[in-house]
């Protein structure tokens, strides 16, 4: 008994202090509480709102400093033994905080050392700790990933780039969304090849599952590509119109009526209209520049008309056969400087001369998709030289014409082959009457409904297998 009372002695004991914030916190929700029960006065509910901002804004003061003392527990080895692989998931399972805030808290104790002017601007009250850890979270990416030749030193990589996300946070009207946006642009600059192997990841796990109920109800789901979305979505924008005062149909009904729309004015078409209205090219607007569709490696991304970020390759398939104009641009602010004319589309002889020479996709493994229902292709890039001739001209179906980029993107190494992955099955459940297996009981109820994921999530994966980033603020 004494040598077990002398070892339990002799164990090291952490710093006194940690106690006395407890009591501290503790007081202080004992005081919140006692001010939310009192009789508030009536219009006094702007300056309670005031004062719980303040409250608010200490507590953001409390969990930097947490996340400080979880740098120096992983730092000390406080990980070891606890069965947990990293900060976050310890905060998640162990401190038994949400996934949000665990990787919060773990962007913030990891955050770089140069971040001087981000961390006074936290302190100055000019930045929330939300936008202060997204900062820190997307230079952190870049840093990891930044071009050594180019940035030999990594103070000199997080001072440029936390210039350009700092001083977008310090914007009244800046979001955690544009933040997030503005941080992925960083990080595709600096590893554009990681964008576009998400990018085809992403398209190789497309799919779409059409479930019928035993009453006859049904059920669709859809998941896919960045690229793709905005294909999606640029349609239902063509028959979504503003609500008027009296529609009382929720977002979800109207968006699923502007798909059976959209089905119906492709039905009523005649046949000598349909194909050709397959045959256009996605009519997304895309700013790309010109060295991305030259290949150059050091190319920012292609964006489009939604904000949406598209790698080399998929921004190059869409531009196949498309209205291409030049537009120049600030290369500081992005604000379009000079627009020119529409040009390198195929004329219409050759289109016809097309459709005289071939009748399917002239893909060289064989496609027997019909030619009225393909692109008018060039063999080589118009931007690289290529004529808008007969001679230069070939139909490729959308799927070939993405797998040419593809494969371009993959024999000049911006990206790997994708490896097909098994969707994540959702848990088996027992069907109720009327219901396909899978679907949520509430869904049935609640009637007809469609909707897009926002901007900020996953959308490469169905609902029951997706993945999002936890401290996105949904983003995008």
């Amino acid at each position: 008994m004494g040598d077990e009372a002398s070892f339990s002695g002799s164990s090291p004991q952490p710093p006194d202090g940690m106690g006395e914030a407890v009591a501290c916190l503790q007081r202080a929700a004992r005081i919140l509480r006692e001010v939310v029960q009192a009789d508030i006065p009536a219009g006094a509910s702007h300056a309670l709102g005031k004062d719980l901002i303040a409250v608010l804004g200490a507590l953001d003061d409390v969990k930097l400093a947490c996340a400080d003392g979880a740098a120096v527990f992983q730092a000390r080895g406080g990980l070891k033994g606890s069965g947990q692989p990293s900060l976050a998931r310890w905060l998640q399972h162990t401190a038994d905080r949400a996934p949000a805030e665990a990787s919060q808290l773990a962007s913030l104790a990891h955050r770089s050392a140069h971040l001087e002017e981000s961390e006074q601007a936290h302190a100055d009250g000019e930045i929330s700790l939300a936008r202060f850890e997204r900062i820190c979270h997307w230079v952190g990416e870049g840093l990891h990933v930044r071009c050594r030749k180019e940035w030999p030193k990594a103070e000199a990589f997080v001072h440029a780039a936390e210039g350009t996300l700092l001083a977008l946070a310090c914007e009244p009207s800046a979001t955690v969304r544009k933040l997030n946006h503005a941080g992925r642009r960083v990080r595709y600059m600096c590893d554009p090849a990681r964008h576009e192997r998400e990018y085809q990841d992403r398209y190789v796990g497309r799919g779409a599952r059409l479930t019928r109920g035993v009453d006859d109800s049904f059920h669709l789901e859809a998941w896919g590509d960045e690229a793709s979305g905005d294909v999606l979505r640029n349609a239902l924008d063509a028959f979504l119109t503003p609500p008027r005062d009296s529609d009382e149909r929720t977002s979800a009904q109207r968006t699923h009526d502007a798909l059976i729309e959209i089905c119906h004015t492709v039905a009523e078409l005649s046949a000598d209209k349909a194909p050709c209205r397959k045959a256009g090219a996605a009519p997304v607007t895309v700013v790309v520049g010109l060295d991305l569709l030259q290949g150059e490696r050091e190319a920012g991304p292609a964006v489009s008309e939604y904000g949406t970020l598209w790698p080399a390759s998929a921004a190059r398939a869409h531009a196949g056969d498309c209205v291409l104009t030049r537009l120049v641009v600030d290369p500081l602010d992005g604000r379009a400087v000079d627009v020119g004319r529409s040009q390198r589309l195929f004329p219409p002889a050759v289109r016809v001369a097309l459709k005289a020479r071939y009748r399917t996709c002239a893909w060289e493994g064989g496609c027997d998709r019909p030619v009225a229902w393909c692109q008018a292709d060039h063999r080589q890039a118009w931007w690289d030289g290529g004529a808008s001739d007969l001679a230069n001209a070939q139909p490729l179906c959308r799927f070939h014409n993405l797998e040419k980029e593809h494969r371009r993107a993959r024999e000049r190494g911006w990206a790997h082959r994708p490896h097909r992955k098994k969707r994540p099955l959702s848990p088996p459940t027992q069907p109720s009457a009327g219901r396909p297996p899978g679907v949520p009981e509430q869904r049935k109820r609640s009637g007809r409904g469609a909707r897009l994921p926002d901007e900020d999530s996953d959308a490469s994966d169905p609902p029951s297998g997706s993945s999002t980033d936890p401290s996105a603020d949904p983003t995008s």
